[in-house]
């Protein structure tokens, strides 16, 4: 289905049976990559799924205003009130993680529990800031699919990653329309968020991160983890675990939402 939100339409897609359960994705992720994630929670909780602004099915954007963290927050509730949710268990990974958490500290009366994978914004800059604007800018003058040859060649060649998961990455990735994506990750790798707010969140919250990605750096995992009063953080080998096999969230989710 779509549902507006801010003068554009957001893909959203509902699976399961329970209460609900609503995740963001991350920056050039899409909700099919989510479905992955989140499919072992699907006989517990609905899941509800979308396609952030700008990515996939949802509408494409090239004005880097509208890529603003707290209008993508307010995405997040207008999903919720267009299907008639007044409170659900919120969660997100990396992008998605700062939305969710920006409609968490707007919205506390909203959530039953939080679920954060692989922060990725702090109070300064992200030190790979540069690289995503390079990435950008490269998407935008050569096209996705070009682009993505271009990287599965350095995927294979220097991380080393095996092709199933290059072939994953490749298909979520080439999901999103060029220059809407182009200007995301210009846009979005600029956020930084102000986390003094964190001592503040009261709900049951579970952290995932891993340990070899400068994206989404382990210590700023274990700072969210730190300051939120009832936090639990689970610590991933490898990036490449969470690409070959996405379950795995949904399986570390499934434990802390049963306890």
């Amino acid at each position: 289905m779509l549902i507006p939100s801010d003068g554009l339409e957001l893909a959203v897609e509902c699976f399961g049976e329970g209460p609900s359960l609503i995740f963001a994705h991350g920056l050039t992720g899409n909700r099919h990559f989510s479905r992955q994630q989140l499919a072992p929670l699907a006989d517990q909780y609905t899941i509800i799924i979308y396609d952030q602004r700008g990515h996939c099915d949802s509408s494409p954007v090239t004005d880097p205003a509208l890529y603003d963290p707290v209008r993508m927050a307010e995405d997040m509730t207008a999903v919720l009130d267009t299907l008639g949710i007044k409170k659900a268990i919120v969660g997100g990974e990396s992008m998605g993680a700062a939305t969710t958490l920006l409609f968490a500290l707007r919205h506390p009366q909203r959530v039953e529990k939080l679920l954060l994978t692989a922060p990725a914004f702090g109070d300064t800059r992200s030190s790979e800031a540069a690289g995503l604007q390079q990435m950008g800018q490269r998407i935008a003058a050569i096209g996705i699919e070009a682009f993505l040859a271009e990287s599965a060649v350095s995927q294979r060649e220097e991380l080393g990653w095996p092709e199933p998961v290059i072939t994953a990455v490749a298909a979520m990735q080439g999901s999103h329309e060029t220059h809407s994506i182009a200007t995301a990750c210009q846009s979005v790798i600029e956020w930084t968020l102000d986390l003094s707010p964190l001592s503040t969140i009261a709900c049951p919250t579970c952290i995932i991160a891993w340990e070899d990605d400068p994206l989404h750096p382990l210590a700023l995992a274990q700072r969210y983890a730190a300051e939120i009063p009832n936090a639990r953080l689970e610590v991933l080998p490898s990036l490449a675990e969470f690409f070959s096999n996405p379950a795995i969230i949904g399986g570390i989710y499934g434990r802390f939402l049963a306890n």
